[in-house]
């Protein structure tokens, strides 16, 4: 089919053009040629010129093409550390290879570790994938992640499984499930809860001992294995007496014909702090963002929240000034409640919404003024702004936070203060307005930032809806806080670290450092040296836009402590990578899960020893045919430029035949 973009009457003038050359050509004045050649000249030449004036309107062809593609099978091998200690250790998917890749486009993939076993995010990546079917080989030990079965229901591929291990019970003894609070007060004691299991061990005892990272006992038992599948749970209280992320040790003494003993401890960290420091959120009337921002600041173990309103702070009735590290200011000031004069002297976030007052809010000259003529509201989603260097983001929380749902903000103009960052620009549907929507300034005495829209809690009930985890809000709100809360008389070195990593995870810590008029500078070298148990290294953090940062590589379980120096500047503080062991809380393979995996999905359940009845299955998938539509420029196509010049070239040689050029 020919297309163009112009009317279709244009084809008629590329006709008409060639009527009238021909015609003048061959009918306008006296021609040597006789009537019958005269006729077949003219429409020889009316076909070629019709045929250039057809091609100068660039028309298009366009086909449609059936393309045949390979069905693509994707073959996922389990090599955590369950598996590596089953009797099918040896077992690889990578024998189905060879027989497959003449029929099928074959992805070998490998998940898992020593610690823990994901199932439900190998499903996940190839989830919108063009799959034509998946091989998991599992013992279908799934310890971490999304339950597998809930997004087996949604693939639109079968899972074939294979099931390898072995469901026999083992003589074994384990510790599980341990719970604690990660942050304790000094001087108190803390709860631990943890699970003793047992198999195959009725009539023999243990003892259970927990001991502090300086090898004193704080707690023991003895543990009575009554029944060859026992269970139970040991409730204990340990002293918090030193200051510090500390490490404790629960260790289950062994017993005669075990299995195995790497379960028979485990590790936990707990933080040991003097005092958490407050936050208020002082609030104009009740609200859902109130609720949702106390939630979020104190999945920050060092921050504690508490909610008051904006009558009680104006009487007083609220955490004396000298306790209190934030003032959170929701749609405040506001035309019931002018005044927030009990804020002055701290650290300030404002939440600005539909009930701010921005007349007395412009009149305390924070940093960031909005003019508006209009009482209007907009509905805003973020647009990050790379250039923000007040701290750094998490790798790929920009992107989660340009897709939440918006925010609603009054209309305005803003005018911001020389000194003030724009972390989130407001985006009003895909127009990018340069209004900021998320702020935040380190200038004068005391730091501030503003979000400008109210909703907050949906940002927190989308981010559960898309990830499962409010962590990414509760990441960001905690990011401001924490930088809002800090003192202009602050080390002017900053490390910014979480308090642990999990074994395997990258441990990614971030600075910033200060010049002495408090504004972000990376222009000098900052080192840190780090001491574990068993490791003492030295590092150089990269430069990078909003300071510096310095992924380390691989770490054992531990505890890390470290010293970050610059410019004269140093800053301490320490991390704990966590074992996970998950791995060695199983006794036996899961294949029940396997099976449902399968037949949620339309696959299979098969054993190792029934390969070849699975490479059957996989070799009768059909091939799937794509049907796609090309375009080309019709000028372009070899066969229409040798149709032109053949006409060109018979109407040449007929009239030298007949004795005239």
């Amino acid at each position: 089919m020919l297309l163009t973009d112009y009317p279709w009457y244009f084809v008629l003038l590329c006709l008409l053009a060639g009527v009238a050359y021909a015609a003048v050509l061959y009918f306008v004045g006296r021609r040597p040629f006789r009537r019958g050649w005269r006729w077949g000249l003219a429409a020889l030449r009316c076909l070629a010129v019709s045929a250039i004036a057809f091609l100068l309107l660039a028309p298009m062809s366009r086909q449609h093409v059936d393309e045949r593609q390979k069905p693509h099978v994707v073959l996922a091998q389990d090599v955590s550390g369950s598996v590596r200690q089953g009797t099918d250790s040896a077992f690889s998917l990578q024998a189905l290879v060879p027989g497959l890749e003449e029929r099928c486009r074959v992805s070998y993939v490998e998940f898992g570790n020593t610690s823990s076993t994901d199932i439900g995010a190998v499903l996940e990546r190839y989830r919108g994938d063009d799959v034509a079917a998946l091989v998991l080989a599992s013992d279908g030990l799934h310890n971490r992640g999304t339950n597998p079965t809930s997004i087996a229901e949604r693939l639109q591929f079968p899972v074939h499984c294979l099931a390898m291990g072995d469901t026999t019970p083992r003589r074994d003894a384990w510790l599980a499930n341990l719970r604690c609070n990660r942050i304790a007060m000094r001087g108190a004691s803390f709860p631990v809860e943890l699970t003793v299991g047992a198999s195959l061990l009725r009539g023999r005892a243990a003892r259970l001992v927990i001991r502090d990272d300086g090898g004193r006992q704080l707690f023991s038992r003895e543990v009575a294995y009554t029944d060859d599948d026992f269970g139970c749970t040991v409730d204990a209280t340990l002293p918090a007496d030193a200051e510090g992320l500390r490490r404790y040790t629960a260790v289950l003494s062994p017993v005669d014909g075990e299995q195995t003993e790497a379960n028979n401890s485990l590790s936990f960290y707990v933080d040991v702090i003097d005092s958490r420091r407050k936050v208020v959120l002082v609030a104009n009337a009740p609200h859902p963002d109130l609720a949702a921002l106390k939630r979020a600041i104190e999945d920050n173990p060092n921050y504690e929240a508490s909610v008051v309103t904006a009558a009680e702070a104006e009487s007083g009735k609220w955490k004396a000034e000298k306790d209190v590290s934030l003032v959170v200011l929701h749609n405040l000031p506001s035309r019931s409640h002018p005044s927030v004069a009990f804020a002055d002297g701290l650290p300030q976030l404002f939440v600005i919404g539909m009930q701010t007052d921005l007349a007395r809010f412009n009149a305390l000259h924070s940093g960031l003024e909005i003019s508006s003529k209009v009482q209007k509201a907009n509905e805003v989603t973020a647009l990050h702004r790379p250039a923000f260097a007040l701290f750094a983001l998490d790798e790929g929380d920009a992107a989660v936070f340009e897709a939440l749902p918006p925010l609603t903000a009054p209309f305005g103009e803003a005018r911001l203060a020389p000194d003030v960052q724009t972390l989130f620009a407001a985006r009003l549907g895909n127009i990018d307005s340069r209004q900021p929507l998320v702020a935040a300034t380190a200038q004068g005495e005391h730091r501030r930032a503003w979000i400008w829209g109210e909703g907050l809690w949906r940002w927190r009930l989308a981010d559960w809806q898309l990830h499962e985890s409010h962590a990414h809000v509760d990441r960001l709100v905690s990011q401001l806080v924490s930088f809002t809360a800090l003192q202009s008389d602050r080390n002017r070195l900053q490390v910014e670290a979480r308090r642990s990593y999990a074994e395997g995870e990258p441990v990614v810590l971030r600075a910033v450092l200060y010049n002495e008029n408090y504004e972000v500078a990376n222009d000098a070298e900052v080192s840190l040296h780090l001491k574990g148990d068993s490791v003492e290294a030295d590092y150089l953090f990269r430069r990078d836009a909003g300071g510096y940062s310095l992924t380390l590589p691989s770490m054992a379980e531990g505890l890390y402590r470290y010293k970050a120096a610059a410019d004269g500047q140093v800053a301490e503080g320490s991390f704990a990578v966590e074992a996970l062991n998950l791995e060695q809380q199983h006794r036996g393979a899961d294949h029940s899960l396997l099976a449902t995996v399968a037949a949620l999905s339309g696959g299979e359940l098969y054993a190792p020893t029934q390969l070849p009845a699975l490479r059957e299955a996989l070799s009768a998938l059909k091939p799937t045919i794509y049907t796609h539509t090309r375009y080309a420029e019709f000028l372009r196509l070899p066969l229409v430029l040798a149709l032109l010049l053949l006409l060109l070239a018979v109407e040449w040689v007929l009239r030298k035949y007949h004795g005239e050029l």
